[in-house]
């Protein structure tokens, strides 16, 4: 027997989480023009995605924390890839904790911060090569990053 691939349903306390500042981070995702993930691959979390001029992908990740609830963690992720090589070169940092009790405006404060965080790594902040890895499987079509 093979296990399904069919992700789990998000539980609604999540989805009810992320409803609330969904406004906010449309808003701002809408503004720089970052793709929107919602719950990939059954995260409990919404990413922004883009492409970066010097290189890879990067991500600002708004994840529910879990024991919690009341508190929406966000993180920073830059890698680039070699496929040759197949490695990747990553940086990662916690940036900020959201309190869903705060104004919506604190958090595109937060998430302001996050993208200046991304923004200011050069490749030299990138950590060593790590792999190596199985191809990546091709996104599917309609899937273009913008670049910042």
């Amino acid at each position: 027997m093979t296990p399904s691939t069919r992700l789990s349903p998000i539980p609604a306390e999540i989805v009810d989480a992320f409803r609330a500042v969904a406004p906010a981070i449309e808003a701002f995702a809408q503004e720089r023009g970052l793709l929107i993930e919602r719950y990939r691959r059954g995260k409990p979390a919404w990413e922004l995605r883009f492409a970066r001029r010097l290189g890879g992908e990067a991500v600002i990740a708004i994840s529910y924390r879990e024991r919690t609830g009341h508190v929406l963690d966000l993180s920073a992720v830059w890698w680039v890839d070699d496929p040759a090589a197949q490695t990747r070169r990553l940086r990662s940092e916690k940036v900020a904790v959201y309190d869903r009790r705060a104004a919506p405006a604190t958090l595109a404060q937060q998430l302001a911060a996050a993208l200046t965080v991304v923004d200011r790594w050069t490749l030299d902040d990138l950590g060593p090569p790590h792999g190596p890895f199985k191809p990546a499987p091709e996104e599917p079509a309609g899937r273009e990053l913008r670049e910042r």
